[in-house]
């Protein structure tokens, strides 16, 4: 039977915390974008859904990551496509690249959009 979600515990997912996006360690200094993670916005609701079931696999509606460097501009493209509704709160989790490699497939209009790579997981 092919695999349908991977669960949280092996891929380590986590909220990175918004103080970091901020402050400290986070977004605003240079990193390399490879750093081991790859990175998922959601809204919170659904975050806490991925933090408690893990995250679906389907070729139909794959989740979209990107490397570190990719989050501001998907931060800033969300900020900017809901101003109209202005409750909605985003999360940044976080997960080990390594546990989702091989069922990564390269999205190349959002990584020309960010300027960061992006990929579809969707258990290629």
């Amino acid at each position: 039977m092919p695999r349908t979600r991977f669960l949280p515990d092996e891929l380590r997912l986590s909220i990175v915390p918004s103080s970091t996006l901020v402050h400290g360690s986070g977004l605003r200094r240079e990193r390399s974008s490879c750093d081991g993670f790859l990175y998922l916005v959601a809204p919170l609701e659904q975050a806490e859904n991925f933090l408690l079931d893990g995250l679906p696999l389907n070729r139909r509606t794959p989740l979209m990551l990107t490397e570190h460097t990719g989050i501001p501009p998907w931060l800033a493209k969300l900020a900017e496509d809901r101003m109209d509704t202005p409750g909605t709160q985003d999360v940044v989790l976080r997960l080990r690249r390594i546990m989702v490699e091989d069922a990564l497939e390269p999205e190349p209009d959002h990584s020309a959009e960010f300027a960061s790579p992006c990929y579809l997981l969707c258990g290629c």
